[in-house]
């Protein structure tokens, strides 16, 4: 079981799990893309021009990069399976390592904003680096590397606290419950407007959230 399973409070619930892209493992593919062409070389110095000393070089160093690949691979392999990016009903979560482990997570409601880097190669094949701007202890999350990131936003932001979240210390006086409700929808409507001026939501994702809010009142 992933460690995000076995952490999971009472009530919470796994809602999406980032991947990484096979863009990860590009310098494995270096490797490999290396030793194809030596092997190449290989084959047309010894078979086709008779060039035994080069041909040898030629194919020393295929089995060298190949050997490097497979070893690389494996390596990054054993890493993106301990790696998580997950987010929950509650929580966003990045637990990076096998047996030296690092942790970080925040609270839903205390990401304050999510930017997402993207070239436009990484935009052409589908992924890139999400970076959250929190308001917790831990600070700025980053996830490297993961495939399909606006989905991985869209996670974040269409999450709502879970059913077991903590209710308020203190009922809300009856007087001034409608008042608290319409400043918590202006809030939100605010905070809506400004990451969609900021681009950070597209033009059916702002849509919908204010339609969710304006039926919340």
């Amino acid at each position: 079981m992933a460690y995000a399973e076995k952490n999971l409070a009472p009530g919470e619930s796994i809602v999406y799990r980032a991947r990484y892209h096979w863009i990860y493992y590009r310098t494995s593919l270096a490797f490999l893309l290396v030793a194809a062409v030596s092997g190449l070389w290989w084959w047309i110095s010894g078979e086709r021009l008779g060039a035994g000393g080069a041909s040898a070089v030629f194919g020393i160093l295929a089995l060298a990069f190949l050997a490097a690949a497979v070893v690389h691979f494996l390596v990054r392999r054993i890493r993106a399976s301990a790696d998580e990016y997950v987010v929950t009903s509650r929580r966003v979560i990045r637990k990076y390592g096998l047996i030296a482990r690092e942790v970080e997570q925040a609270l839903i409601e205390r990401v304050q904003d999510i930017t997402i880097q993207q070239g436009i190669a990484a935009r052409m094949l589908g992924y890139g680096t999400v970076t959250l701007e929190t308001a917790s202890e831990t600070g700025r999350l980053v996830f490297p590397d993961i495939a399909d990131p606006e989905s991985f936003r869209s996670a974040i932001w269409g999450r709502t606290p879970g059913p077991g979240a903590a209710a308020p210390a203190e009922p809300p006086a009856a007087g001034t419950f409608a008042g608290s409700v319409e400043i918590s929808a202006a809030a939100r409507l605010a905070e809506v407007e400004g990451l969609y001026k900021r681009g950070l939501l597209s033009d059916e994702e702002y849509t919908r959230k204010r339609e969710e809010i304006l039926k919340a009142l």
